[in-house]
């Protein structure tokens, strides 16, 4: 992709040079705040409104699980098992 910009600032000309630029072209000067040096920490809290929330650990641990996808005979016994739970509700 520099390529292809250096070659577009090249063909339009010196005038529109300092258009065609990106994000790595040139150091950043300035130093980040101190806040962001620092990794985040999320005070574990236990909130009961709308809105983002933090979760429970077990929820946590169930989201870091590998996925199965629909094609996978575990997937296959889930969907069984939730089809017999409707068809005794009904």
């Amino acid at each position: 992709m520099l390529r292809t910009l250096t070659s577009a600032r090249v063909a339009l000309g010196p005038r529109v040079a300092g258009w065609v630029r990106t994000m790595a072209s040139h150091q950043l000067l300035v130093t980040p705040p101190e806040a962001l040096l620092k990794p985040m920490s999320v005070p574990n809290r236990l909130l009961l409104g709308p809105g983002p929330s933090n979760l429970a650990p077990r929820v946590l641990a169930a989201g870091g699980m590998q996925m199965i996808g629909h094609m996978h005979k575990e997937m296959y016994q889930i969907m069984d098992e939730i089809k017999q739970g409707i068809q005794y509700v009904f």
